[in-house]
C-alpha cells in the first residue's frame, strides 16, 4: 500500500477507510445488494436517489423498506422533485402512511415560481452507518429488468467500513437541510482520514455541488488526468467536458497517454448523443480511441486513471453535474479494485464498436455534421441557461 501514501502524499489528498469495495452492475447484481443493505439495518436507513418510481422495481423496494420500518429501523427517503415527478400519489400516501419518512428534494413549484435549479442527482443507500451503495443507478425498471432485455448499463460501489460515517453526514446534510448544512463542514473536520495499512483500502467520497462551493469530483477527476502517465478511460453516457477539461485532456494525448472513451451508441436523449458526436472531430484530431455501447442504453459513469485510482458514481462529465446537481462519487486508489474495474470495462469493450476515423467521415456528411453542431450549441445554450437559473437562487 506504499502507493496510496504517495499519492496522499503527492496529491494532498485525505482518503478515508473502508473494509470491502465492491464493483457492482446494474440489473439483479445491484437490486441484490441493495435489499440487502435494506435487510440488514437495525437502527437508521437513508436512501437518496434522482429517480425513485412506482413500477414492479420501485414496489420491490418500498416493500423492503416497509419491512424495515416494521422492525423498528428509521427509514429516511429521500427523492428528487423532478426526477421522480412519476412516482404516483398513492404510492406516496402509502409510504407516508406506513411510517417511512418522506421528503421530495427542491420542489418544483416554490413561492408561486417555477424552480429548474439545483438538482438531486446522487445514488445513494446507507444502512447503519455500516454498508452503502453509492453509484448512478435509480430505482426503476430499466435498471433491472427480468426476462430476456438486458437492463441499461450502468454502475455503483459497494463499501463496507469506518468511510460510512462520512457518507451518513453527506445523507444528513441533504436530509435536514440548510441548519444542518451550515454545521456540516465542522462535523467532517471531526472525521480524521485512516491511517492506511494492509487491511484497509483508501477511498475518498467526494461530492460536486456548486451552489455549496463543493466541486471534489470534477477537481479530483482534472488532477488524475493531469498527472496520468499510461492510460484513461471514460465511461460516459453524457460527455460533454467544458474547455479547460478539453485542455487538460490535450496535454495527456500529448504526454502519449491512452486515452480511450466508452459512450452511448443508442441514447435514451438523443440531443445529448448528438451533441457528444460534435466532440468526435476533436477526440479523432489528438489521438482518442471511441468505442460506442450500443446493446443497451448506457447510463454508467467511470473514470480510471493509470488502472491505479477510480472514480465511480453519479457525476456526468459535463456543466449540468458540475453547476446544476448534486454529485456523490466515490474514488479509490487500490490497484486490486482498479484491476477488477479495467477488466470490467475492457469486457464491455470487447462488445462494443470500435468507431473509426474513416467511418466517421462517411458517415458524417453535411446534414449529420449540422445536427450535431446545432445539438451541441443547443446543449451548451441549455447547460447556460441552467447556471443563469440557478445563481439566482
Amino acid at each position: 500500500m506504499s502507493g496510496s501514501r504517495t499519492y496522499r502524499k503527492r496529491k494532498g489528498n485525505s482518503f478515508s477507510q473502508a473494509d470491502e469495495v465492491v464493483l457492482v452492475k446494474s440489473g439483479n447484481d445491484f437490486f441484490e445488494r441493495a435489499l440487502s443493505v435494506i435487510q440488514n439495518s437495525k437502527k437508521v436507513i437513508h436512501f437518496q436517489t434522482y429517480i425513485f418510481i412506482d413500477d414492479s422495481t420501485g414496489r420491490l423496494v418500498i416493500d423492503a423498506l416497509k419491512d424495515a420500518v416494521k422492525r423498528g429501523v428509521e427509514v429516511n427517503l429521500l427523492v428528487d422533485a423532478f426526477g421522480s415527478n412519476s412516482l404516483s400519489n398513492n404510492a406516496i400516501k402509502e409510504i407516508e402512511q406506513s411510517g417511512i419518512q418522506f421528503r421530495k428534494f427542491s420542489p418544483l413549484f416554490r413561492n408561486y415560481r417555477m424552480r429548474f435549479g439545483r438538482r438531486l442527482h446522487h445514488k445513494i443507500i446507507l444502512g447503519d452507518e455500516a454498508e452503502s451503495l453509492i453509484g448512478g443507478i435509480n430505482v426503476e425498471d430499466k435498471y433491472r429488468v427480468d426476462g430476456p432485455e438486458t437492463p441499461w448499463l450502468d454502475y455503483a460501489v459497494y463499501i463496507k467500513g469506518p468511510v460510512c460515517t462520512q457518507i451518513k453526514t453527506v445523507c444528513l446534510a441533504l436530509w435536514k437541510g440548510k441548519g444542518y448544512r451550515m454545521r456540516t463542514k465542522k462535523l467532517l473536520q471531526t472525521l480524521t482520514p485512516a491511517t492506511v495499512n494492509a487491511e484497509t483500502i483508501p477511498v475518498k467520497v467526494s461530492q460536486n455541488d456548486w451552489l455549496l462551493g463543493k466541486d471534489k469530483i470534477s477537481k479530483s477527476l482534472r488532477n488524475a488526468i493531469r498527472h496520468s502517465h499510461v492510460s484513461v478511460t471514460f465511461m460516459a453516457s453524457y460527455f460533454l467536458p467544458g474547455h479547460q477539461a478539453l485542455r487538460i485532456l490535450k496535454r495527456a494525448l500529448k504526454r502519449k497517454v491512452k486515452v480511450k472513451i466508452i459512450v452511448p451508441g443508442i441514447s435514451d436523449v438523443q440531443l445529448a448523443k448528438r451533441a457528444t458526436m460534435y466532440l468526435y472531430a476533436w477526440m479523432f484530431r489528438h489521438g482518442m480511441e471511441i468505442y460506442e455501447w450500443d446493446k443497451t442504453i448506457l447510463h454508467g459513469k467511470i473514470n480510471l486513471v493509470d488502472d491505479k485510482w477510480a472514480s465511480i458514481g453519479s457525476y456526468n462529465i459535463n456543466h449540468l453535474s458540475h453547476y446544476s446537481s448534486v454529485e456523490t462519487n466515490i474514488e479509490v486508489f487500490d490497484a486490486a479494485f482498479c484491476q477488477v474495474v479495467k477488466d470490467e470495462l475492457e469486457k464491455v469493450i470487447a462488445q462494443c464498436h470500435h468507431v473509426t476515423y474513416s467511418e466517421y467521415l462517411e458517415k458524417m456528411n453535411v446534414w449529420e455534421k449540422f445536427l450535431c453542431w446545432v445539438s451541441f450549441q443547443f446543449t451548451r445554450f441549455l447547460f447556460w441557461f441552467e447556471f443563469k437559473v440557478l445563481s439566482k437562487e
